[in-house]
């Protein structure tokens, strides 16, 4: 999934010559805390309503404040997990998408984000899911996956989460089986941690019930 895919159409970027009552005034119309701001088809910067609201006053000129903002972007094709690491790093609302040769086409929203990953197909999927927890010197994915394939199951998704002030990491697997007991097992014997696991039909439904909302909450 490319950048590109995800650009929103609705969201309209603010030239350097308006004023901070303006962007506020989109903001709000569009939902989102941030703005790209944009001259001649050429991304500037990024505003924020709170950047705004720090100045002496919200009358101001954006062109007058563009030196202290700050312009992160993803280009047309990175990937989706770029998209993320520049959304989360930077803590927007929007991401500004560039072409090759830097001209602006449009934002990515946090929230269209979130509704792309959540309708993909790996989400969706029935499944058991297994926490693992280890020394991050210590994760291999290609034992892991050799572990869950001698039982007949395959790795849906991973991903892996760092704990605060430790070497450790938390590893999350999404399997394509509900009944994860026997792989559990195997890791417990070749000790790894198994910190949680989600595989019983109440567990399943509840996912579903909670993935509906979220679709219910993501949906223009």
């Amino acid at each position: 999934m490319q950048a590109k895919t995800l650009i929103s159409s609705s969201i309209k970027s603010i030239h350097p010559v308006e004023d901070g009552n303006t962007a506020l005034e989109m903001m709000d119309q569009y939902r989102v805390h941030h703005l790209a701001v944009v001259k001649n088809n050429f991304y500037l910067a990024s505003i924020s309503d709170k950047e705004i609201m720090n100045w002496d006053s919200e009358d101001d000129a954006i062109e007058d404040h563009l030196n202290n903002l700050a312009s992160p972007h993803v280009k047309y094709n990175q990937h989706l997990f770029d998209i993320i690491e520049v959304l989360e790093k930077n803590n927007l609302s929007v991401v500004p998408v560039l072409d090759e040769k830097n001209r602006y086409l449009g934002v990515i929203t946090s929230r269209k984000l979130m509704y792309s990953i959540a309708k993909s197909a790996t989400i969706q999927s029935p499944g058991g899911v297994i926490v693992l927890q280890m020394n991050n010197n210590d994760y291999s994915l290609t034992e892991i996956a050799s572990i869950v394939e001698s039982n007949n199951t395959k790795i849906l998704s991973s991903y892996i989460i760092s704990i605060p002030d430790s070497t450790n990491i938390e590893v999350t697997i999404k399997l394509n089986k509900q009944d994860v007991n026997a792989i559990i097992k195997d890791f417990e014997r070749r000790n790894y941690t198994v910190s949680a696991s989600y595989k019983d039909e109440e567990a399943d439904r509840d996912f579903s019930e909670r993935y509906e909302s979220l679709m219910r909450f993501l949906n223009p």
